[in-house]
């Protein structure tokens, strides 16, 4: 079997990135609760679907896909993906850190796949690409709702930075 130097190369290059990413700014002392959302974009609709286990609606899918699109995209703001993660506020100084680095730029996340675990919970397979190409695909991680709005669970991101060795109070 041969391996393409190039595709592995992408790949050691998106565990670099991942890695400085978890290791900046990772020492925060801060254990305070994650902050209340400003605004409860779920309806009552996609929450009694939410509720029932199997495969997500298309509201519940759309919201999970937002909260997953804007945290892993390094040019979004720093605020709105604060945001779109549990535990927001205890990994701001990770996210601040990465926004500030122009190299950290490029990475992106699609979703493939969303299954409802119970009204608060769910899995999702998402691809983590940087430049447009796939370093981490098909990932498996986690969505929690909060105070009515869907966001990426802490420990898919906590998973990402135990990939490379690292750690946050927010694990």
């Amino acid at each position: 079997m041969r391996i393409s130097f190039p595709r592995t190369a992408a790949v050691c290059s998106g565990l670099a990135l991942v890695a400085a990413v978890a290791l900046t700014g990772c020492s925060s002392d801060d254990e305070s609760s994650d902050s209340a959302s400003t605004s409860a974009s779920a309806s009552s609709a996609a929450s009694s679907a939410a509720a029932a286990p199997g495969a997500a609606d298309a509201e519940t899918t759309k919201a999970i896909t937002d909260a997953y699109t804007v945290f892993f995209n390094a040019a979004a703001p720093v605020d709105q993906r604060i945001a779109s993660v549990e535990k927001g506020d205890i990994f701001a100084p990770v996210l601040q850190a990465q926004a500030a680095d122009p190299a950290k730029g490029g990475t992106t996340a699609t979703v493939s796949a969303v299954k409802v675990v119970d009204a608060t919970n769910a899995k999702v397979t998402y691809t983590l690409l940087m430049g447009g190409n796939p370093v981490l695909p098909n990932q498996g991680g986690e969505a929690v709702k909060i105070d009515g709005k869907w966001k990426v669970g802490a420990s898919t991101f906590c998973a990402l930075m135990a990939l490379q060795g690292g750690t946050s109070a927010a694990c």
